[in-house]
């Protein structure tokens, strides 16, 4: 049997058990950079993007306001300490063992997620990872406007960005595995040639179970 080449990674709830996009603003809510209202709004753009109806404009204009008008440098400090805030205690031991083996092998392997890159990079370096694919923040003068730069890496955004990066790279998507939680997530696994679910969501269960695609459950430590 023919195995994987390349592999990408969803991150929230397929690395770690959380959703990035949902902790960045509870932790803008703890240090002040939001008001508390920010919480209820959050919920509400996750439960839509869970639900595959969400209003993608109006996410961007919410998701990066604390972006609007800073640095690279001040931004990178703040996901750093996001991430050991909220984030660190949240890996998948299953991931990182996982990770650590393709690392390991030689095969190369990266992150390709909706979430924006300042906020997913802190992730990806605790698993070891250099590619980190997906939403990119549009910069003027060395300062975020709170816009996205390129293509959205939700839905069939992933499968435009997966492919220009493996084409890239001298690589295909028959060559590619990517492990995903989301239904948001089907395009790029109908399209990969070696598709992964984890923890899926109940639609996404249902479609794998239909298409019989491989269904891993990974937990936290706490959880087992």
């Amino acid at each position: 049997m023919t195995e994987a080449k390349f592999y990408l990674f969803d991150m929230d709830h397929t690395l770690i058990q959380a959703d990035c996009d949902v902790t960045w603003k509870q932790f803008a809510v703890a240090h002040k950079l939001a008001p508390e209202t920010a919480l209820a709004e959050a919920d509400r753009f996750f439960d839509d993007y869970n639900a595959g109806k969400l209003d993608i404009e109006a996410f961007h204009e919410f998701q990066f306001r604390e972006f609007a008008g800073n640095t690279v440098e001040r931004m990178a400090e703040l996901a750093e300490l996001h991430f050991r805030e909220f984030i660190a205690d949240r890996l998948y031991p299953e991931a990182v063992k996982l990770i650590g083996e393709l690392r390991a092998a030689g095969l190369p392997v990266g992150i390709l997620t909706s979430t924006n890159s300042v906020i997913a990079t802190p992730v990806a370096r605790a698993f070891g990872i250099d590619l980190v694919l997906g939403t990119q923040l549009e910069l003027r003068d060395g300062r975020y406007t709170g816009r996205i730069a390129g293509v959205y890496g939700v839905g069939p955004g992933k499968v435009e960005i997966a492919a220009a990066e493996l084409k890239q790279r001298g690589f295909t998507l028959a060559e590619l595995a990517y492990y995903g939680d989301s239904i948001n997530d089907r395009y790029i696994l109908e399209a990969c040639g070696f598709p992964y679910t984890v923890n899926p969501s109940a639609s996404l269960r249902a479609l794998a179970e239909q298409l019989h695609w491989p269904i891993l459950s990974w937990k936290r430590e706490a959880e087992k």
